[in-house]
């Protein structure tokens, strides 16, 4: 190699150390940037001409790679619109309200609220009112994916992901009628025939409505009590039903009960009891617990995650229930995804098609509520890359510098 290419070698050094340095500027420029993920610059050698075991060396090429697979720490919150992600996957993001916009994977759960459309709700007053649907979207003001739930939580996950609307009147006309509920409580062995106790429950209706009723006990025979419900403010009473016991007070048959409410207001509710938890002992009437799957239709007060991806809707008639289910994305080949502007990714054929899934059991995979997933870049360690860099740059300069005078001087030697 001829001297001249001291000066293609110690050019493509300096090139090559200031691209890292650019590297190292960006990682330490977002080391506190929720779910940014840094990169790296490492170098391989340029080869212009090789002839058996003789080379000439050209100098050195930079190539830079993306560090998104490796997680980020996560710092609890105070902020309830906050939620990392403990293992593989990212949020999925679109463009747009219905979906039909761009798609984005984002690794920052940092969340907000934005507006959409004009909507006309009844208020708790009974009053027509104009406000704005709401939905979850990212700092970028993208629309948060995710599927919709039944209020046990399920969901389909083959089915297309939307956008998740989170406005106080989303989910106001949409009560559940009671169908299924679980009573248990002890009835006094020593009762006499004829001894009757009553205990108070609340059902809703098909409206969505809460209805009161009454279950009435009453002893007939030793062993043998009757079960009826009055409602519509005493003035109807279910058809009775036996109940009988073994003489240690567990219950012997039956051990459901359905009872049929027609209500005044023209609505109606057919409960399944399970009484399997009813006992006959000596003592009081002892109501132990009563528990039912219905609720009223009413505005949502506020929500909040759970580590499942879950979105729990907290109401304003003080019940809980899921509304929605929070997708995750996951590539073959996360380190290969394109980085975009706001801290987001896209796929690439390199990264492989993003797969539509959601935190299970078994995944290693599942959600972090009141926590952000900060940088994943150790400013320590970018601090000692960027001695190293700098002392490499200062060293090509050197030989840069030292070639010229080394042209000079041979230059001057042909005078």
């Amino acid at each position: 190699m001829s001297i001249y290419g001291g000066f293609t070698s110690s050019m493509l050094a300096m090139m090559s150390q200031s691209q890292a340095m650019n590297t190292i500027a960006m990682n330490i420029a977002n080391s506190t940037t929720n779910g940014f993920k840094g990169s790296e610059t490492r170098f391989s050698t340029i080869l212009s001409e090789q002839v058996s075991a003789v080379s000439d060396l050209g100098g050195v090429r930079p190539t830079d790679y993306q560090l998104i697979s490796k997680q980020g720490t996560l710092t609890s919150s105070a902020r309830d619109l906050d939620i990392g992600i403990s293992g593989n996957g990212f949020f999925i993001l679109n463009s747009n309200a219905d979906g039909s916009g761009e798609t984005f994977l984002s690794r920052n759960g940092s969340f907000n609220m934005v507006n959409g459309d004009d909507i006309q709700v009844t208020d708790e007053n009974g009053d027509t009112i104009t406000t704005k649907e709401a939905y979850l979207v990212d700092q970028n003001g993208y629309f948060v994916q995710g599927w919709d739930t039944d209020f046990l939580g399920e969901f389909t996950p083959e089915a297309a992901t939307s956008a998740l609307r989170v406005d106080p009147y989303a989910f106001v006309n949409e009560g559940q009628a009671s169908t299924n509920a679980r009573l248990a409580l002890n009835v006094p062995a020593q009762d006499t025939v004829g001894n009757a106790h009553i205990y108070d429950i609340q059902v809703f209706d098909s409206a969505g409505n809460a209805e009161t009723a009454v279950l009435n006990f009453t002893k007939t025979a030793t062993n043998t009590w009757d079960l009826s419900a009055t409602y519509n403010a005493g003035a109807t009473t279910s058809p009775t039903q036996s109940i009988t016991f073994n003489s240690d007070g567990t219950l012997a048959s039956p051990t459901s009960a359905s009872m049929a409410f027609a209500f005044t207001s023209g609505s109606a509710a057919t409960v399944a009891f399970d009484i399997s938890d009813i006992t006959q002992y000596s003592g009081d009437f002892v109501p132990d617990r009563f528990s039912q799957n219905g609720f009223a239709a009413s505005s949502m007060s506020k929500f909040s995650f759970n580590k499942e991806g879950a979105i729990i809707g907290h109401f304003g008639d003080s019940t809980q229930r899921p509304l929605y289910r929070l997708a995750l994305g996951t590539v073959s080949n996360p380190n290969a995804l394109i980085m975009k502007n706001g801290n987001l990714f896209q796929e690439s054929s390199e990264s492989g098609l993003i797969d539509v899934t959601y935190a299970k059991g078994g995944n290693g995979t599942q959600f972090s509520p009141f926590s952000n997933e900060l940088s994943n870049v150790d400013i320590a360690d970018e601090f000692a890359k960027m001695i190293m860099t700098q002392n490499a740059y200062n060293s090509a300069a050197t030989v840069f510098r030292t070639v010229d005078e080394m042209t000079v001087s041979a230059r001057d030697l042909k005078r």
